[in-house]
């Protein structure tokens, strides 16, 4: 397939620093300039992380032309080796190639200010409720309509996201924006590594992308999944390892967790819920809550703890992996902590609340034994030997910091020694 877009249509170019050269057909460049998308350039990817790696300034715009690119190249390399499995014509195959570019630029339509960090504060179930109703309407509907002539619609994009489809086109096209494997996945972990000037996030994306492969469903459900060929095992426990470490170097840094939770606090008190209103949801991006922030400066603790960058600050922590026993004993201190220290300002954090947590992947990959697909854990030790994150953490202010330090230690000791 050539360009794969609209082929009579001429293509625009955008250069990323992560991909190179994106291209994309006019009616495309048409949603990339409207209203919702263009609002996505005021939606930082990693809320204030920036206050912790200062590079961290990149915007779920850059990254939702990251996606598509990511989800287009999938597309095509499964097609180019499972044209015969799939069995589409000339037009199916147009029609689904479209579609899935659509559905990846569109995902993240949605969010609130500052991404994950105040989702809490949306009037729906998550943002992608939202990003549906936004593609359900005015200026996104009529644009998206404007691919009639391949056979989509806005009602087939927003049915990619909706549970209820059984559609075994959606099925499989889900398989590369949201599986194990996904573009979204692989765009994010590049993107945050480029930008908060880490390492972790870094792997061979090339190669994995080459050695992805479509099976069916060893579960006996009759789909086509994503799986890997064996050649392609250390670019997938790399990419596996770039997860876990970027999880615990940047997404759950006990500093940019402390931020994340006076930025919701914040908002809780002086926003409530944002509008259910599309027209007004969309009025709402990080610049006017910056503003906010700004205004009540001197009458409210969170904006200051932002603003004057001085959180609060990590008095107690878990190791990154514990076991039901210290689950329950950290429980317990948090109640003994919290009565021991009425009136005291002071949060508890955990692994299972992050975005992007980090947990065992059941990815599929040809053996190198059997020649069948076997679960990646049972071909890899490296990823067979990784766990779950499960940490647990305890932040105050400065000022009480060393007497909440000191109790917490002495409690998780004591009572760790009389399980023994």
């Amino acid at each position: 397939m050539s360009e794969g877009l609209l082929l009579s249509e001429a293509l625009t170019i955008i250069r990323d620093p992560v991909h190179g050269f994106i291209k994309l057909n006019k009616t495309e460049m048409a949603i990339v300039g409207s209203r919702p998308f263009q609002r996505l350039r005021y939606i930082r990817q990693l809320a204030l992380t920036s206050l912790v790696y200062p590079g961290a300034e990149h915007s779920r715009f850059a990254h939702s032309l990251g996606v598509m690119n990511f989800a287009t190249r999938i597309y095509d390399t499964l097609l180019e080796k499972h044209r015969d499995l799939l069995g589409w014509n000339q037009h199916r195959i147009e029609k689904n190639r479209q579609l899935l570019r659509l559905a990846a630029l569109l995902h993240d339509i949605g969010h609130g200010p500052f991404s994950h960090a105040s989702e809490e504060l949306l009037g729906e179930k998550d943002h992608e409720s939202i990003s549906s109703r936004l593609m359900s309407a005015k200026p996104l509907s009529d644009l998206i309509d404007g691919f009639a002539g391949v056979g989509i619609t806005a009602k087939d994009v927003v049915a990619f996201f909706s549970a209820e489809s059984i559609d075994p086109d959606i099925a499989f096209l889900r398989e590369i924006y949201s599986g194990e494997l996904d573009s979204d996945k692989l765009d994010y972990l590049l993107r945050d590594s480029l930008y908060t000037g880490v390492h972790y996030g870094r792997f061979d994306f090339e190669r994995l992308i080459n050695s992805l492969i479509l099976i069916e469903d060893p579960k006996g459900f009759g789909n086509n999944i994503v799986a890997v060929e064996y050649g392609g095992l250390h670019a997938l426990e790399a990419l596996v390892l770039a997860r876990y470490f970027m999880f615990t170097q940047v997404y759950f840094h006990k500093i940019r967790r402390a931020f994340d939770h006076h930025l919701l606090e914040f908002l809780k008190r002086y926003v409530g819920k944002y509008p259910t209103s599309l027209s007004g949801y969309l009025d709402w991006d990080d610049n006017r809550v910056f503003a906010l922030l700004h205004k009540h400066r001197k009458d409210d603790d969170n904006a200051r703890r932002i603003l004057d960058r001085k959180p609060f600050k990590e008095a107690f922590t878990t190791h990154e992996h514990i076991n039901d026993e210290q689950r329950t004993r950290f429980q317990w201190m948090w109640k003994e902590v919290q009565n021991k220290f009425k009136g005291v300002s002071m949060f508890c954090d955990t692994a299972e609340k992050s975005p992007h947590k980090f947990e065992k992947v059941s990815t599929y990959i040809m053996s190198k034994t059997t020649g069948k697909p076997a679960l990646v854990w049972k071909e890899s030790e490296i990823i067979r030997e990784l766990k779950n994150i499960e940490q647990y953490r305890v932040f105050v202010g400065e000022t009480h910091r060393e007497r909440v330090r000191e109790f917490c230690q002495d409690f998780w000791l004591s009572q760790g020694k009389k399980t023994e």
